[in-house]
């Protein structure tokens, strides 16, 4: 699994007073190939994000086509994956927490973004990878 914050890097800066402060993430990117769908916790997922500070949450799920072979939905950009994140995602009430109602960009084939709602405060500096099992 690889987290790449693609347009802000976060990081522990010191303010004026020297105590360690969080720096805000525009889009956190974590991909998630390699692991099954039911491996993968997204509220500990979107709750980090969103304790980090960020502003939007980007899943790399795939797009579900190995090499030109469609999985066989209709009117869909992605695979089986990906309809598991997204409906979770949908579906999932205590994720209402942290996500801002009627948010969710499916227009990427092989990704599915998130904006989050926003933390005046953010209290995580890195992301726990304890969250996932080893591949």
């Amino acid at each position: 699994m690889a987290i790449q914050n693609s347009e802000h890097a976060s990081r522990v800066v010191p303010d004026e007073v020297g105590r360690s402060q969080a720096e805000t993430v525009d889009v956190l990117e974590i991909d998630l190939h390699g692991y099954h769908p039911d491996d993968i916790d997204l509220k500990t997922i979107i709750e980090q994000a969103w304790e980090m500070g960020a502003k939007r949450i980007r899943l790399i799920h795939g797009h579900g086509r190995n090499r030109g072979i469609s999985p066989g939905f209709v009117n869909t950009n992605t695979g089986y994956f990906g309809l598991r994140i997204r409906g979770e995602l949908r579906a999932t009430e205590e994720l209402r927490r942290w996500i801002k109602h009627t948010t969710l960009d499916c227009s990427h084939d092989g990704s599915t973004s998130v904006k989050l709602k926003s933390n005046p405060n953010p209290t995580r500096a890195a992301f726990d990878w304890g969250a996932f099992p080893a591949r």
